[in-house]
């Protein structure tokens, strides 16, 4: 059982985490602004404890996480130079900005060539794709619930020609499966890297939605497309490349399927998703089941070793850490007893690794392919709904007091139509019968040609224009909801 001292803790901290509530979060609306109230430090918390189980004792590092907060975002990380690299655990907290961390998916560590070990578990951040694969998986869904499940992640892709349409699903994303697979079909991102030079196949470029190359030789993946490597077999070749043509028309619909639940719903809907396994913890009981999960290696089976863990606990927050020197079942059965209601496992023995506001808590024996992070930032993130539809690229912001949002995203989501001035750095956006001009760092816009003072200049970070959402969207005629809870700004738009 756990420590008496270490439950009174427990409480203790409950208990003030419940009293900041009380006065730290929610957000106010004064004049048409929202004024974030939500800790900017706080969220996450860190407690060691020594758990007894089966005649041992069991050391714990355990990290908890408030999803709730909005300076905090959870999400997949991959190494620096992307995917099959790998990089240390610090290395990649401090380019991220984390606050806390762990150890990711199991990868192919023993791999001689440092540009192929590649990670065995799916990925996905933000509604993007980062791997697909299916495994147990811990996710959590853009209302910032968190859920344990076997989940399927793959997409669909629909080309347009002249008017005729082809779909096909490739064989993953962002993985490769040897020189021997002459048919494999695969879709790479910027995740992946920044090139596909792999041999035996056509590179496919996707550009901005479009068809902008098909070449044998080396292919740069653009910073907004992607690249489809397809296999030189007889088949691909009459059934894949001839109905493929530069200038195509390119879509891509993600998809992710809960096996346990048998419901499938787009990538959209889901924030951050990470698959390893075996699961540990279902609903507060121990559930470990190793031929379901697909294990049958005696180093995950039944082998003592340090061991990584991501999880969920009673009020819905993410939990993670490590346990000294356990078997998968001894794990399970200490998370239980520290009253952790679902689990799984993450990659263990040297990869285990756990860092904490600045502190590297448990330092990984090797350099890893990927992590679990939860970022924080300077300022609250926001999430936009447009009629229902989550939009996912990039995150809206808090400002003084002024909450900002990317353009492109919402202006396609409300068919405005905008066009960018770069010699006179102007974005113009019209839609019935109003027209806005803004200008990134100008406090004034042009309504309809009149001048007229806003709370928050337009601005530019990473190269993606941010807009006063209020002004806009209220000057396009939508009626703007603001879901606390959630941090969410909900857009409706007449037709």
């Amino acid at each position: 059982m756990a420590s008496y001292e270490f439950k009174q803790r427990i409480r203790r901290r409950r208990l003030a985490f419940a009293l900041s509530l009380v006065v730290s979060t929610g957000i106010a609306l004064d004049g048409g602004a929202w004024t974030p109230k939500a800790s900017a430090n706080g969220g996450v918390d860190y407690e060691t404890a020594t758990v007894g189980y089966a005649g041992k004792n069991f050391t714990v590092q355990l990290v908890t996480i408030d999803l709730k907060n909005p300076f905090l975002r959870v999400e997949p990380v991959v190494a620096s130079e992307g995917i099959g690299h790998v990089e240390s655990l610090s290395s990649m907290t401090e380019r991220t900005q984390a606050a806390a961390a762990i150890n990711g998916t199991f990868f192919d560590s023993y791999e001689t060539d440092d540009t192929r070990r590649y990670p065995n578990g799916l990925m996905l951040r933000a509604g993007d794709v980062v791997r697909s694969g299916e495994n147990q998986t811990f996710a959590m869904t853009v209302d910032k619930a968190p859920l344990i499940s076997k989940l399927k992640l793959g997409i669909t892709v629909k080309v347009n020609h002249k008017g005729s349409s082809y779909s096909f699903s490739p064989w993953g994303v962002n993985t490769y499966y040897g020189e021997d697979s002459y048919d494999q079909v695969v879709w790479y991102t910027r995740d992946f890297g920044d090139k596909v030079s792999f041999a035996g196949g056509t590179k496919v470029v996707i550009s901005n939605g479009r068809i902008t190359e098909m070449t044998e030789g080396e292919a740069t993946i653009p910073e907004d497309g992607q690249v489809c490597f397809i296999g030189h077999t007889d088949g691909n070749k009459k059934y894949m490349l001839s109905k493929l043509h530069v200038g195509d028309e390119v879509t891509v619909e993600a998809k992710v399927e809960n096996k346990d639940s048998g419901q499938t719903s787009g990538s959209g809907g889901w924030e951050a998703a990470i698959g390893v396994g075996p699961k540990l913890v279902t609903n507060g009981a121990v559930d470990v089941d190793f031929a379901r999960d697909g294990f049958d290696d005696p180093k995950i089976t039944s082998t003592s070793n340090v061991r990584s863990f991501v999880g969920i606990d009673g009020r819905q927050r993410m939990v993670m850490g490590t346990v000294s020197s356990a078997t998968i079942s001894e794990m399970a059965n200490v998370l239980v007893e520290l009253g952790v209601t679902d689990a799984m496992n993450m990659d263990g023995g040297a990869s285990s690794g756990l860092y904490y506001e600045g502190s590297m808590k448990r330092a990984p024996g090797r350099l890893l392919s990927n992590a679990l992070v939860v970022r924080r930032y300077a300022e609250p993130q926001v999430q936009v709904v447009v009629n229902g539809t989550f939009i996912s690229e990039y995150r809206g912001f808090i400002r003084n007091q002024t909450t900002m949002a990317p353009f492109r995203g919402i202006f396609e989501a409300i068919s405005a139509d905008f066009t960018w001035n770069n010699d006179e750095r102007t974005l113009s956006v019209q839609r019935g019968g109003k027209r806005i001009v803004l200008r990134p760092d100008e406090s004034t816009a042009l309504v309809d040609g009149k001048p007229v003072l806003l709370d928050e200049a337009a601005t530019i970070i990473d190269g993606h224009m941010y807009i006063p959402l209020r002004f806009v969207a209220e000057t396009l005629g939508a009626k703007v909801i603001w879901n606390q809870d959630l941090y969410r700004a909900e857009l409706t738009v007449p037709e």
